[in-house]
């Protein structure tokens, strides 16, 4: 096992195009680290750096204590899973998982103990003899993932090794991934697009757009303490609600005005941001969780003064939640990051008001075309300066 560290780590191509800019993350010894952005974001491009099938154009990359930002991949001592597997198709689940081992003209009888105690982790032991023309998709990554531990590498790479799979195995094969790994311990960097795959596995995870590091911490400190607007809205499904809106201060204390409404805020959200009294007057960029929007006739203890009325647009019952939407007459607000990468959010950027989707309990009676009542817990909203795209805290 090895921590891996990126100081500094740049990739620019010749045609002048910056995928990775200024990159420095440390990778600790046994430690599951995801990377997660949209496409085109520098991912895939800083796994390629680590493997080594890409230079580096400046900066350094340790494996260890070693600097190797010139040696072959084949001397980095990692191993890598790719998402379509690279299975030979010729050879049978035994072959694939030994090929490395055979190379390395390993004895047969270590050969045959290393396979085997790989195939019994991930349960292939009934599987040895087929080829993976005979297996399922989850099988297929099994072996694939087996033909890479069974190196027993330094570093474990991953690239959307998930993203072929149907959604009811995808969900199997995080919980085996991340089984697998804690169980070997080896030091992992995994990449994908998918933040509910990074929310789930990480002990940590990097979130990267546009080829700049934007935040790194554990999964629940990304969704609770968004360092920016990108961050906030990229982490979390359904995504956070973003819009104008002003903190003023009255009569009857300080107000939340969004678009034609206004909520009341406790005392405790300014303790707990002190920076947001600096702002007092100014637009800001609020941020609200779907989970912190209730049906006002659910939650009937709710303070009077924290609610919204709005008129249901759709609703989506899932069972264990239903999945509200409504406009609200606050512009919305969307980092300048997303704005480059997609058409879409440019058009919800230029709307006067923003579509925001709630999560309700499923016990609301609530149907399209309703006019009611939302409660809004409002201690759990986030502040972000609309220049910076920053959290305001203290």
């Amino acid at each position: 096992m090895a921590d891996v560290v990126l100081e500094d780590l740049n990739k620019e191509y010749d045609n002048g195009f910056r995928a990775v800019t200024d990159l420095n993350l440390e990778i600790n010894e046994a430690e599951f680290l995801v990377m997660v952005g949209p496409s085109g974001c520098g991912k895939s491009t800083t796994l390629r750096m680590i493997a080594g099938l890409e230079d580096i154009s400046s900066g350094t990359l340790k494996i260890g204590d070693r600097v190797v930002n010139e040696l072959p991949p084949k001397d980095r001592d990692i191993a890598m899973v790719f998402q379509n597997y690279a299975l030979y198709p010729h050879m049978s689940v035994f072959d694939n998982i030994a090929f490395s081992l055979k190379l390395a003209r390993r004895p047969k009888a270590e050969i045959k103990e290393r396979v085997s105690e790989v195939a019994r982790i991930l349960e292939l032991e009934s599987q040895l003899d087929k080829r993976p023309a005979h297996l399922s998709g989850g099988q297929r990554q099994r072996v694939a993932m087996g033909r890479a531990i069974v190196r027993r590498p330094r570093v474990f790479l991953l690239d959307e090794p998930l993203s072929n799979l149907d959604a009811k195995l995808r969900v199997q094969m995080r919980a085996e991934i991340t089984g697998l790994q804690r169980e070997v311990g080896i030091t992992t960097f995994y990449v994908t697009h998918d933040q509910v795959e990074a929310m789930t596995m990480a002990d940590r995870v990097a979130v990267i757009s546009q080829g700049v590091l934007q935040q790194v911490d554990t999964p629940m400190t990304l969704f609770n303490e968004p360092d920016n607007i990108f961050v906030a809205a990229f982490i979390g499904s359904p995504s956070m609600n973003i819009m104008e809106g002003v903190l003023i201060r009255t009569d009857d204390g300080l107000r939340l005005a969004l678009g034609s409404q206004t909520l009341a805020v406790p005392d405790e959200v300014l303790q707990q941001r002190p920076a947001l009294e600096g702002y007092l007057g100014r637009n800001v960029a609020v941020g609200v969780r779907p989970k912190d929007f209730e049906d006002a006739s659910v939650l009937t203890d709710h303070p009077s003064d924290q609610r919204l009325r709005a008129s249901i647009l759709h609703t989506e019952a899932l069972g264990f939640e239903i999945i509200v939407y409504f406009d609200m007459d606050a512009r919305p607000v969307i980092s300048q990051e997303a704005l480059e990468l997609s058409e879409e959010e440019t058009s919800a950027a230029e709307s006067s008001a923003t579509r925001v989707h709630a999560r309700f309990s499923p016990t609301t009676a609530v149907r399209a075309g309703d006019t009611i009542e939302v409660a809004v817990t409002v201690t759990n909203a986030h502040f972000f300066d609309l220049e910076t795209g920053l959290a305001i805290r203290d």
